[in-house]
């Protein structure tokens, strides 16, 4: 299954390429939980609401929380670690930077293990 997460990162400040990569992330998301309920036996993932950020800071917050769990539940089905994706202030550029570099690459790890690459 290949996968149809194209956009890894988009610039800062770039609103159009932030929400497309919100839906394609997310799709990125529901590929690995399809994966792993087509297992034998099946693991079942719940879904988190990552495909919107609304509220600000509040929900951006929010939005990084979530996105954390759902990361923290792939890992060890990767057998992997990795940083904690919610601890980032996306308002400072060199921040969203480094969180998109590191998100890229465990995305990348991800899309290899669990076959959607």
């Amino acid at each position: 299954m290949a996968t149809e997460f194209k956009i890894t990162e988009f610039e800062f400040g770039d609103v159009a390429g932030n929400g497309f990569w919100l839906i394609e992330h997310y799709r990125n998301h529901l590929q690995y939980n399809a994966v792993l309920a087509a297992r034998t036996p099946p693991v079942l993932l719940p879904e988190f609401p990552i495909l919107t950020v609304e509220g600000g800071k509040i929900g951006r917050k929010s939005w990084l929380d979530s996105h954390q769990n759902w990361h923290e539940l792939l890992r060890p089905l990767a057998n992997i670690t990795g940083v904690d994706f919610s601890d980032v202030n996306l308002d400072n550029e060199s921040e969203f930077t480094q969180w998109m570099a590191a998100h890229a690459a465990e995305h990348a790890f991800l899309d290899q293990v669990f076959g959607v690459a």
